[in-house]
């Protein structure tokens, strides 16, 4: 072993003193940066994108509410056994590693601060800091722009330069994950979101300057004075003067002007005219269409009614969280846990909600259907098991066959006409004959005892 190199632990001193003296092996990085582009963009532009952040307030909403989701997801360490089954693993060092990041950073504020990386620039770099065993301890984040890799002729990447000032601090390949967006542009880099929206940024921010220098000054000019005469110095001061003290600000709003020897032209451009609430919407909207985050997460009320707001919620889960949870896990498992070992592998939590609405219809017509029993069902609903019949499936009474007789009436099939029922019918015919018969008795007696 032989101590780090003074470059490195210049980075280690910058960022945890204490960890400077940490001992690792030299770390050798060619020159030749020929090859599938240059690769060291030193992410100039990255810096810029990361500002964006503090000047635009729905890009912060954004970023913030992606950002703070994602990190709130539970992971898990497991262990791929040999009949091809996982099962959790309760304790082990990366679990601490991974529950424990670095003395000074949460695993929380750790994933926050790399999904913003991501989002705005496309780049997250972690740092991992290991031990004398070269067992890691500790993983920082590393800000885009001041990393760049430093590309091989043979092995495609030679290791990283992180730059502070003017001091190149080298990297070795093995200290150092990077997840990116792939730029179409350079495969060294990333590319993210707020690179694709920039003059829409710059739009948003001169909109929301304009309205605040509208209200502080009037956005002036608003109109011109005019004067037939020219001005003396003295004149012009005294005018200027008094103009800003009695006009400017807004507690001096629309107060009425006095002039002297001059007339004012009104201009006529206002707040309305400039349709300065359907730009910010519009930018807003921008902003929204370029994350792919529905309005109803970013809690925009309008035209939201319970339906779309938890397809929202389904939306936002499914296709913004997930990705960007996958892109951790295989960088995690990749460039981490499989170096240790192979078998072991972390894992988080599908944060999608559950449609309960799907899942009440599935379990029903399952049931129905004999498809699932009624435990299975009352799972997918998250209920207990049955007390009696849970595992059984459920069988639909036969329907009856029938059949049409000649007067037009739906009968009994022959087949499944049983004794009883002929006794029945029987009894039936003879009550009504008897009733019939009897009336026809009764009528003939009383007309006989007419005649006589």
């Amino acid at each position: 072993m032989t101590l780090i190199s003074s470059g490195y632990r210049s980075l280690l001193s910058s960022i945890f003193p204490e960890k400077a003296n940490t001992e690792r092996p030299p770390m050798s990085i060619g020159t030749n940066a020929n090859i599938l582009g240059s690769g060291l963009s030193s992410g100039t532009n990255h810096l810029s994108q990361m500002q964006a952040m503090t000047s635009t307030s729905w890009l912060f909403a954004v970023i913030d509410r992606i950002a703070s989701s994602t990190a709130a997801v539970p992971w898990g360490l497991f262990r791929m056994m040999p009949d091809g089954e996982s099962r959790r693993v309760e304790r082990h060092p990366l679990l601490d590693l991974w529950g424990f990041v670095n003395p000074f950073t949460t695993r929380h504020e750790f994933l926050e601060t790399s999904i913003q990386h991501f989002e705005l620039t496309g780049e997250t770099w972690w740092l991992i800091v290991r031990n004398k065993s070269r067992r890691p301890v500790e993983i920082w984040n590393i800000r885009p722009d001041r990393i760049r890799p430093v590309p091989h002729p043979t092995d495609y990447i030679s290791g990283y330069i992180y730059q502070i000032g003017t001091t190149q601090i080298p990297l070795e390949k093995s200290d150092v994950v990077f997840i990116k967006r792939p730029s179409p542009i350079d495969p060294y880099r990333g590319i993210g979101t707020v690179a694709s929206m920039m003059m829409d940024l710059g739009s948003e921010q001169m909109s929301a300057q304009w309205t605040r220098n509208f209200f502080q000054n009037g956005a002036a000019p608003s109109g011109v004075i005019e004067f037939e005469e020219s001005m003396n110095d003295q004149d012009w001061e005294r005018l200027v003067q008094r103009w800003g003290e009695q006009h400017q600000g807004v507690a001096n709003a629309h107060r009425v002007a006095i002039l002297e020897r001059g007339h004012w032209v009104d201009r006529k451009y206002s707040v309305r005219d400039m349709q300065m609430e359907q730009l910010r919407k519009l930018n807003r909207d921008i902003i929204f269409g370029a994350f792919g985050i529905p309005t109803a997460v970013m809690g925009v009320a309008e035209m939201v009614n319970r339906a779309n707001a938890e397809a929202g919620d389904i939306t936002f889960s499914r296709y913004l969280m997930k990705p960007r949870l996958e892109r951790i896990k295989q960088a995690l498992n990749e460039r981490l846990v499989h170096a240790i070992d192979k078998t072991l592998f972390f894992d988080y939590e599908d944060p999608t909600p559950e449609n309960r609405d799907l899942n009440s219809k599935i379990a029903q017509e399952g049931y129905k259907n004999g498809l699932l029993t009624r435990n299975e069902g009352r799972a997918m609903l998250g209920l207990g098991e049955a007390d009696e019949g849970g595992e059984e499936f459920f069988s639909a009474p036969a329907p009856t066959p029938v059949a049409l007789g000649a007067d037009g009436i739906f009968q009994k099939a022959a087949s499944d006409i049983r004794d009883d029922d002929i006794n029945e019918e029987e009894d039936a015919m003879a009550s009504n004959w008897t009733r019939r018969l009897a009336k026809e008795r009764d009528e003939i007696i009383a007309y006989l005892e007419e005649l006589e």
